[in-house]
């Protein structure tokens, strides 16, 4: 037998003791089965390799999945300090007003003293219409109010930016202008220790000192202020304690 045709031989012998079988293989052959079993190997080494790496990556995505999550929950918390944060600006300038000194409010706004709206709310309580019953926009309610310590102090109404923004009731302008919280804010004096404030808005159609009416258009929506999203964020004030507009609000 030449060199060249040398022939590799393997005999298959049963357990029980049957015939012997023999399986013949030629050199070409057994090339081609190292050669396959070399490429099954070098598969399942890189197969091995890809699927420790996808496992590292799933690890990383989990954890960056937690990190996401306790980020969007400090956030969340940091939204409701800088919500009660504008609230307190506001409800300084309140006292201001009550107090009969005309004190500088959240960027350079003013609340005059409470003797230039004494008259006129008056007036106004006279013709009824006062309450804040009115829907200011006609919207989903997208977060409500929450009576807790640090909680949301009023309701956010998801609607399309530029949408009109309608006084609740009867009252008279107290704050028009810009907060670092509330972007483009009015707050409304309905008299009787009951006020609105608006916030959020894109634009105002009222300036301090207005005498406006339920169902007038007072600001357009928008995303001003601290926020992500076209919305209005609306708070009712009784008394000089925030309270669940919804309890008060009946007309749309």
């Amino acid at each position: 037998m030449g060199r060249h045709n040398r022939v590799f031989s393997i005999i298959l012998v049963p357990p029980g003791g049957g015939k012997p079988r023999s399986l013949r293989f030629g050199k070409k052959q057994m090339l081609f089965a190292a050669t396959a079993a070399g490429i099954l190997v070098v598969l399942l080494v890189v197969s091995l390799t890809v699927l420790g790496r996808m496992g590292r990556f799933s690890i990383a995505i989990a954890r960056l999945k937690s990190e996401n999550t306790k980020l969007r929950e400090e956030r969340q918390k940091l939204a409701l300090l800088e919500d009660e944060l504008g609230r307190l600006r506001v409800l300084e300038g309140k006292l201001a007003a009550l107090l009969g000194v005309e004190k500088k409010n959240v960027r350079g706004l003013t609340v005059s003293p409470a003797s230039v709206f004494t008259q006129e709310l008056t007036e106004q309580r006279a013709s009824g219409g006062n309450a804040p019953t009115l829907w200011p926009v006609r919207g989903r309610v997208s977060r409500g109010f929450s009576n807790e310590p640090g909680g949301h102090k009023g309701i956010d109404i998801a609607v399309r930016g530029e949408t009109p923004v309608r006084a609740a009731g009867n009252g008279l302008v107290e704050v028009a202008g810009q907060d670092a919280v509330f972007g483009n804010m009015v707050i409304v004096n309905h008299g009787s220790g009951i006020s609105t404030l608006y916030g959020h808005n894109s634009k105002l159609s009222v300036t301090r000192g207005d005498s406006v009416k339920k169902g007038q258009t007072i600001a357009y929506s928008g995303s001003s202020g601290n926020s992500t999203a076209p919305h209005l964020h609306f708070e009712i004030t009784r008394n000089g304690k925030q309270v669940d507009p919804l309890t008060f609000l009946s007309e749309q």
